[in-house]
C-alpha cells in the first residue's frame, strides 16, 4: 500500500526543518507523531525555536482524520490534511496583542485565520500567548511546495515574535 498523503507531507516537513536543525538555523526542541486508534486519526507535530531565544516556540502540526484517511484509501476527491501553525511566547502585558495581531497579518497575509489565546497563571501575573495561524483548507500533497514555502515565514515570525518578548 502507497503511503497517505498525511505520511508523504509529513516526511517532506520533517525533512525540511531538521536540515534547518542541522544547519543551526533552528533548535527542534519536540517531536510528536501520534496514531489515534479510538478517533482513527494521525497527528504530526514538531516544535522548534531560534537558537539564541529559548521562549518562544514554533509548533507545526499535521492532522488527517477518519472521514480524510478514507476519502485516501478509498481514493475520493479531497483528501488532505488539517495544517495548523502555532507560536507560544510569554508576554508580561496583553497590551502586545494588538502588534502581534499586525505582525502576523504583515507575515501570513489578511486572509489566514489568527487567533491568540492567552493563558495567565494565578498568582505570578505571567502570561503565555499561544498565537495559532489556521489556513481554513486541506492541505494535499500537490501542495508540498507550498508547505515547504512556509518554512520561511515561520522563521520571520520567530524572529519579529523574539523581539516582542
Amino acid at each position: 500500500m502507497d503511503p497517505t498523503a498525511f505520511d508523504n507531507l509529513k516526511t517532506v516537513l520533517e525533512g525540511a526543518i531538521y536540515d534547518f536543525d542541522l544547519d543551526g538555523t533552528v533548535v527542534v526542541t519536540d517531536r510528536r507523531d501520534w496514531l489515534d486508534i479510538a478517533h482513527f486519526s494521525r497527528a504530526y507535530r514538531l516544535t522548534f525555536r531560534l537558537p539564541e531565544e529559548t521562549d518562544v516556540l514554533c509548533t507545526v502540526a499535521l492532522e488527517m482524520h477518519l472521514e480524510q484517511i478514507a476519502r485516501e484509501l478509498l481514493q475520493q476527491a479531497d483528501a488532505g490534511c488539517v495544517l495548523t501553525i502555532t507560536f507560544r511566547l510569554p508576554m508580561e502585558s496583553d497590551a502586545i496583542c494588538p502588534f502581534i495581531e499586525k505582525t502576523m497579518r504583515n507575515i501570513w497575509g489578511e486572509t489566514r485565520f489568527i487567533r491568540q489565546t492567552l493563558q495567565r497563571d494565578y498568582g505570578s501575573g505571567r502570561i503565555a500567548n499561544e498565537v495559532t495561524i489556521e489556513f481554513g483548507r486541506l492541505i494535499r500533497e500537490e501542495n508540498v511546495d507550498d508547505l515547504l514555502e512556509m518554512i520561511p515565514y515561520m522563521l520571520e515570525s520567530l524572529r519579529q515574535l523574539c523581539h516582542m518578548v
